[in-house]
């Protein structure tokens, strides 16, 4: 048999498809290489969600109460997400709706409940911000819950930056990935420590459960505290108020 001499072209062809290849595994190994390997929020995109309505919020409240200090918006269990299509554009992505409880606080001392209501557009933007307060004298009450209240602070020497916000979660970590039993997201303009209050349902079984709490305050989607690790929490703290020290994320890296 003889053999056909290969074609100058084909043989380019192989070259460049090889180098391209090789490109494209290197630039795979450094992407692998700049992941940040620590523990995000669990489910990411609920805390992202929740996240922009908190920043909406802060800008209609402070608009509507100048007073106002401190703003907290419940997340999972207590928040819905409900996407509804639009017939008269069945080709556009539908806005979401986002519903669940909250609370506020003044720079007086005084506070109050509310419900949201919360709508992103298809670009996850938050475009309308809703809230009711609860009318406690007609007997509205939210569900009952275990109240876990707390403090979250960090070392610095100036008030939170515009826009920083916490957010924390409660977990439970016998669970991998661990499972998020409630989790809240706050935004405080005023002054350190920031003030939370997880509301865990109170029908929730803690037995066999390994409960932690995850904190972190985000400005711009940046992480700019955390804690070091998982803040462990015995059954007993749950009714006690809980102080978490912050790190600054330069120190968490080593």
């Amino acid at each position: 048999m003889t053999h056909q001499p290969v074609r100058p072209a084909l043989t380019r062809l192989g070259r460049v498809l090889c180098v391209r290849l090789a490109q494209a595994v290197v630039v795979l190994f450094a992407m692998a290489l700049s992941i940040d390997v620590r523990a995000e929020p669990s489910d990411i995109f609920s805390v992202s969600m929740l996240s922009r309505c908190a920043g909406k919020a802060g800008s209609v409240v402070r608009q509507g109460d100048p007073a106002f200090m401190t703003l907290a918006l419940d997340g999972r269990p207590w928040m819905t997400v409900d996407k509804a299509d639009d017939a008269s554009d069945p080709s556009s992505p539908p806005p979401t709706t986002i519903s669940g409880n909250g609370w506020a606080r003044r720079r007086d001392g005084t506070s109050f409940l509310f419900r949201f209501t919360c709508v992103l557009d298809a670009k996850g933007q938050a475009t309308m911000f809703h809230a009711s307060a609860l009318l406690r004298e007609l007997g509205d009450r939210l569900p009952p819950a275990i109240v876990i209240n707390g403090s979250a602070t960090y070392p610095t020497t100036e008030p939170p930056q515009r826009g920083a916000e916490l957010q924390i979660q409660l977990l439970d970590v016998a669970h991998d990935p661990p499972e998020v039993l409630t989790e809240q997201v706050i935004r405080s303009g005023w002054h350190l420590p920031m003030a939370f209050s997880l509301r865990l349902p109170a029908g929730t079984s803690l037995e066999k459960r390994s409960l932690a709490l995850s904190a972190r305050v985000v400005l711009a989607h940046r992480t700019l505290f955390e804690l070091g690790a998982p803040r462990t929490l015995s059954q007993v703290e749950l009714t006690r108020f809980v102080e978490l020290i912050l790190l600054p994320m330069a120190a968490n890296r080593h």
